[in-house]
Parts: C-alpha cells; sequence; structure tokens
C-alpha cells in the first residue's frame, strides 16, 4: 500500500484498510476534532494490542499524526475522502454515538454532535424522530452548565425547526420552555418571543402547558414592560391544573420580577412563593427568591439588608444558569451602591471570565454595571466610550430594554457633564417613557441623568413622574449613588421644593440604613440644598472626601460654591477646587460652569474688597481650606498628603499656619470651628 494521503481518489488504499482502521478513520473525521485514544476505544469497540497496532498502522500508512492533545487526520485531503465513502446513515449513527460517549467529558463538543445530526440529516420520514436521535441526551445536554447557552440554544432550535408539531408531547414539554430560556441567556430575546406566541397560539398540550409558556412570556417581559411581565404571571398562575412544581416556578419568578418594582404587600406573596418552593423544589427557584428578598431590600434602600440575602445563596447549580447571571449581577450593583468600587471592579473582571458559563445576555449586564463603576468614581470618558459602544445595534443581538436605559443613562450624564448637553437631549427627545406604576419604573434612571442638564426645565416631567416612581421604589436611586443630590438640586430649578425634600428624605433613609462617608455625605448635601444650609453642606464635603466617588465631591463642593450664606473666599476656593477636579474627571461642561461661578466670585469680591484683615476660615487659603477639610473630617496627615498629591511635610506646614490663623492648638478644635460648633479663636 502507498503511503500518504495523496492516493486517496477513489477506492484510494481506504478500501484496502480493515474495519476498524476505517472506523479509527472516520471517527476522527466526523467528529472533527483530536481524540484521545481511550475515546477511540469506546467508539469502535475495540482496545488494548490490537488497537494500538491498527493506530500504528494509520500511521504508517500516513493517514494518522500523534500528537500531544491526541490523534489527528494526517491531512484535509484523508477527512475529504472518508466523507466520500461513508453513507448518510452511518455519519447520523457515528455522531450520536460520539454525544453518549462525550456527553459528560465534554459536554459542549456532545451538543456539537447532536446539532450536527439535527442540521443535516435527512429529514424523518412522516415527521417521526430519526432513528438513533436521544432526546433525553439533548435535554440533559441543555440544561449542562458546562455547555455554552448558544451552543444549546442551537441545539433545542434545531430540534424545534426539524419536528415541530410531530415531536412526542413528553418532549415538547420538556424541551420547549428550555429552548426560551436559551434563547434569552444567547441575547436572542426576539426569537424567544416568536416561538413563545406561536405555541401559546397552537395550544397543544393543555392548561399546564400554556401555564409554563405564559410565565416564561412574563419572564421575557419584565426588563421593558412590567405590567405585561406581571398580568402574564398572573395569568399562568390562575391555569387550572398547574403542576406544584410549576407553580412554584411561576411564584418564585413573580416575586423576583415584583420586588424591586416595589409591589404593595409583597409580604404575602414572598409567604407564598416560599412555600411552594418548600413543597416543590422548582429549578432555580431558590436563586430567584434571593432575587425577590434582595429587590424588596433594594427597593426600601435597605442596601445591607440586600447584601446579606444576595450573599447567602449558591447560584453554582446546572439548572439555575438564568437566576445566577442575574444574582451576578445584582450583588456587584450592590457592592457599587454602597461605596465598595475596587471590590465591584473586581467582581466585574471575575464575572466577565464566566460569560461563557452565564450566557452572552450578561455582557451587556456586566458593561452596564461597568459604565454605572466608571461614572461614580469619575471615568467619563471611558464611561461614555463604552456606552457609545454598547448601544450600536447588533444584528445577532438585542439588548434587554432595562440594560438599554441604563446604558442611554449613563451616555446622557457623561454628555452632559463633558460639555455636550445638546446630544443628550437629543438622546432623551428620541424616548418615550412611561406613565404609571410598574412600567415607569425603568425610566427612573433617565430621569436621575435628565437632572444633570443645566437646565432641567427641559425635562420637567420627566423628573416629576421620577420622583412619583421613587415613592414605590429606590432600586433605581441607589446603583447610582450621586443621583439623590442630583435630582434634589434639579426639582428645586424647576420649582418643586416639595419634590426636593421628599428626594432628600429618601436619601437620608438610604444614609440611616448605610451609614458610611458616602451616603452620610450625600445625604448631608441633598438637605444642605433643601435647606440652604452652608453648615450641613461643609460637613457633607468633609464627609465625601473620605470617599472616591469623586463627581459627588466635586457636586459637593461647586453646590457649596452657589450657596447663599457662603463667605466669597470660601465659596471661590470651593469652585476652584470643583473646577480642577471637574478637569481631572473629564467632567469639562461641569468645569467650565464651576469657573464661571469663581470668576463671578472673583469679581464680586474685587468690588466689595473690604480692607481689613481677614479672620476665622476666611483667612485661610485654598490650599489651606484643602488641608483643614480632610484633617477635620478625620484624616491623618499621610491620609491628607496622598489626597492631595503633596509631602507630609506640605500638610504639616498647611496644618500649622491653619492653628495660627485659627488661634487653636488641637484637630479636635478643628474639627468643632469646621463643622460650626465653635468659632474660631474661642479655645474656651
Amino acid at each position: 500500500m502507498r503511503t500518504g494521503s495523496s492516493g486517496l481518489g477513489g477506492s484510494g488504499p481506504l478500501a484496502a484498510l480493515s474495519a476498524v482502521q476505517r472506523s479509527i478513520l472516520r471517527t476522527l473525521a466526523l467528529t472533527g476534532t483530536p481524540a484521545e485514544l481511550s475515546f477511540v476505544e469506546r467508539m469502535v469497540r475495540r482496545s488494548g494490542p490490537a488497537l494500538e497496532h491498527d493506530v500504528e498502522t494509520l500511521i504508517g500508512y500516513g493517514l494518522l499524526r500523534d500528537a500531544t492533545d491526541g490523534l489527528h487526520l494526517a491531512d484535509p485531503g484523508v477527512r475529504r475522502a472518508v466523507y466520500r465513502i461513508t453513507p448518510p446513515s452511518l455519519r447520523t449513527a457515528t455522531h450520536v454515538r460520539a454525544a453518549a460517549i462525550l456527553e459528560r467529558s465534554r459536554p459542549t463538543l456532545a451538543a456539537g454532535q447532536l446539532l450536527r445530526v439535527l442540521t443535516t440529516a435527512p429529514p424523518p420520514d412522516g415527521g417521526t424522530e430519526p432513528e438513533r436521535v436521544d432526546l433525553d441526551l439533548v435535554s440533559r445536554l441543555a440544561v449542562d452548565s458546562a455547555v455554552d447557552p448558544s451552543v444549546a440554544a442551537e441545539l433545542l432550535l434545531a430540534v424545534h425547526r426539524r419536528y415541530g408539531a410531530g415531536l412526542d408531547p413528553r418532549h415538547r414539554r420538556r424541551l420547549l420552555p428550555a429552548l426560551v430560556d436559551h434563547l434569552m441567556l444567547a441575547g436572542r430575546a426576539e426569537q424567544a418571543l416568536a416561538v413563545l406566541t406561536e405555541e401559546i397560539a397552537a395550544d397543544r398540550d393543555g392548561p399546564e402547558q400554556r401555564a409554563v409558556l405564559l410565565g416564561r412570556l412574563g419572564a421575557w417581559h419584565a426588563t421593558g414592560r412590567p405590567s405585561l411581565a406581571l398580568a402574564y404571571l398572573h395569568r399562568a398562575l390562575a391555569q387550572d391544573q398547574c403542576a406544584p412544581v410549576h407553580r412554584a416556578w411561576l411564584l418564585t419568578t413573580l416575586a423576583a420580577t415584583a420586588g424591586p418594582l416595589g409591589q404593595p404587600d409583597m409580604t404575602a406573596l414572598l409567604d407564598e412563593a416560599e412555600r411552594a418552593e418548600r413543597e416543590s423544589p422548582a429549578p432555580g427557584g431558590t436563586v430567584r427568591l434571593a432575587l425577590a428578598h434582595g429587590g424588596v431590600a433594594l427597593a426600601g434602600g435597605d442596601l445591607p439588608t440586600a447584601r446579606r440575602v444576595l450573599g447567602q445563596v449558591d447560584p453554582h447549580t446546572p439548572a439555575s444558569r438564568a437566576p445566577a447571571a442575574l444574582l451576578r449581577v445584582d450583588r456587584i450593583a450592590v457592592q457599587l451602591a454602597l461605596g465598595e468600587f475596587d471590590d465591584a471592579r473586581t467582581a466585574l473582571a471575575a464575572a466577565a471570565v464566566e460569560v461563557g458559563r452565564f450566557g452572552p445576555v450578561v455582557e451587556p449586564m456586566l458593561t452596564a454595571l461597568d459604565c454605572l463603576l466608571r461614572i461614580t468614581v469619575g471615568e467619563l470618558p471611558e464611561a461614555e466610550a463604552r456606552t457609545r459602544l454598547a448601544l450600536r445595534p447588533r444584528p445577532d443581538r438585542q439588548l434587554p430594554e432595562d440594560v438599554r436605559l441604563e446604558l442611554l443613562a449613563v451616555a446622557v450624564e457623561a454628555l452632559i457633564r463633558r460639555g455636550r448637553p445638546d446630544r443628550a437631549r437629543n438622546l432623551l427627545r428620541a424616548e418615550s417613557p412611561a406613565t404609571g406604576w410598574p412600567d415607569l419604573m425603568p425610566w427612573i434612571r433617565l430621569g436621575c441623568a435628565a437632572a444633570t442638564d443645566p437646565d432641567p426645565v427641559r425635562h420637567a416631567d420627566l423628573l416629576r413622574r421620577t420622583v412619583d416612581g421613587l415613592r414605590h421604589s429606590l432600586a433605581h436611586l441607589v446603583r447610582l449613588p450621586h443621583r439623590g443630590p442630583v435630582l434634589v438640586r434639579a426639582v428645586l430649578a424647576i420649582g418643586e421644593p416639595a419634590l426636593a425634600r421628599t428626594v432628600a428624605g429618601y436619601t437620608a433613609t438610604i444614609a440611616d440604613r448605610v451609614g458610611g462617608p458616602l451616603w452620610s455625605g450625600l445625604a448631608g448635601h441633598a438637605a444642605a440644598l433643601v435647606e440652604q444650609d452652608p453648615t450641613t453642606l461643609r460637613q457633607a464635603v468633609a464627609r465625601l472626601r473620605a470617599s472616591t466617588a469623586r463627581p459627588a465631591l466635586a457636586d459637593a463642593l461647586l453646590d457649596l460654591a452657589r450657596l447663599p450664606g457662603v463667605p466669597p473666599n470660601e465659596a471661590g476656593t470651593a469652585a476652584q477646587e470643583s473646577a480642577a477636579l471637574y478637569g481631572r474627571i473629564g467632567a469639562t461642561g461641569d468645569q467650565e460652569r464651576a469657573q464661571r461661578r469663581q470668576r463671578a466670585l472673583g469679581a464680586t469680591e474685587q468690588r466689595h474688597r473690604d480692607p481689613r484683615p481677614r479672620a476665622g476660615l476666611d483667612a485661610l487659603t485654598h490650599s489651606e481650606v484643602r488641608v483643614a477639610a480632610l484633617l477635620a473630617a478625620g484624616a491623618t496627615k499621610q491620609q491628607a498628603a496622598a489626597q492631595l498629591f503633596v509631602s507630609f511635610h506640605t500638610v504639616d506646614t498647611h496644618l500649622r499656619a491653619i492653628y495660627a490663623k485659627l488661634g487653636i492648638r488641637t484637630r479636635l478644635e478643628l474639627a468643632r470651628i469646621w463643622d460650626g460648633d465653635q468659632p474660631a479663636g474661642d479655645v474656651s
């Protein structure tokens, strides 16, 4: 026999091979992957020295080659020759057998083998299933967490297309919900909706299956039309003969959907869902209950409780891939809301590695969280660039509506802060925000973004609706911490002091539950705007200096520069610092507004300059004010030096000058003067 593959035309050397040798080549040609010897043994049902001899013979003929990752065909010509001599029925049998063998060790490859059968095998006669295709194996692979959701979706879609109405009802009841779930995970929501509407209209399998499909339809609408989501889930629960496990799935899904919306009487719904889950556990039910409890906590602004309940459940079960993705997203969102920005960044990086397990649909969710993180800590150019890229239409994937709104809100705020309000206003004009609970709730984030517009009167109606929505749920107010004071400032500007006081109260509620410098600073900032209280705003600025939420600090400084009753020297220093901080974070539009305020204050001070020497806090220089604010808030000299990017010696020099000008000798006296509890020079 000639060696090499050049003589494989016609019957070639393959005709002279033994049946086992041809089977070895067929295995490698059809599975399309390097094969370990153990896999080949199971495929050809032969092992030991006899198989080894056949392999060595094929290597000697130049038809096979051995490598560290397994056996390979020598070149593509061998594969083409094997295909030519292999009957279609034998190809199908090879793929099916390979799938059964690979199920446990390499489930993604197993799914690929079955997908080839379902897309290339001859159509079944009379709508019957092709011989040897195991739909139970299809079901197992579809829920295997090791199988990419996109591959699982294609596999299930191939089954649906191939058999349609001819699919055995037992398999249809099991495979259809899985198909919809995996299309959603793969980011193919429109296809999922098409399958659902077609099957609900056909009503092939009675009220129980109709309840399951209506429940999936409700889950599909949860991201954009909460009213439809709740309506479909309630309709599903009203179906007769709903199996206990399906009822548990519907109730836990309803609770997870309604929780963050602030639905009334959530306690009764949670009790019913927990009871149903205990009696007939549904796939992913425990995770959905955690999402429900976490959503209720977020709706009330109780971030510590949200973190606790979301952290108590283990999502790593094969049947809970979809809710596990949402759980990961909510956990990171809570870290952001609490101001744990470094932890959130680490969690985002870890989650990005696991996108294949959760499904492509989670990728835009993580992108939205990353953009929220960047705009919160002051990386505005990066946030704008990422949102612009994420919002581009893609033919292979549709953004969930709530994710689109989150990205759009970040884009609007970034554009306004960076000095392009007209572009942001164009984005807002293209939208049609919903009215009334619960459909209004996803739009709250867009209303908060519109509040950053220097001319908020343009968005007065949206701002009023946003505040109205917050009385149901604070979930979207907490996701970007500085939204509270921004919204207070905007509703004051449109002449709604009562609404401003309401938002300030919500921010104070969150701060009471969270504690820490970030939220106490934000609550103080919001309250100071309502009360026009410089002392409260000074304290808020001091607290915000201890956080890394730079836009929040810059906003508070600029509001301090604008607030009536603040001495011109102090206001000018605050305006100057806010302008510098805005410049560092790329907020050029905000920077220009701060600089205008600084120039106006400078002109006023020039006109009213008092020849008498300045005293007290007014006597401090700009640099001394920055040092005093940090030290009064509790920072050490080392920490102040690090935050101001100066040396320890410089901070110490400024501190001695501060003590001399204020007539004090201790940090405690400095803190009292800064908080307004003691006038400068009074050390009694």
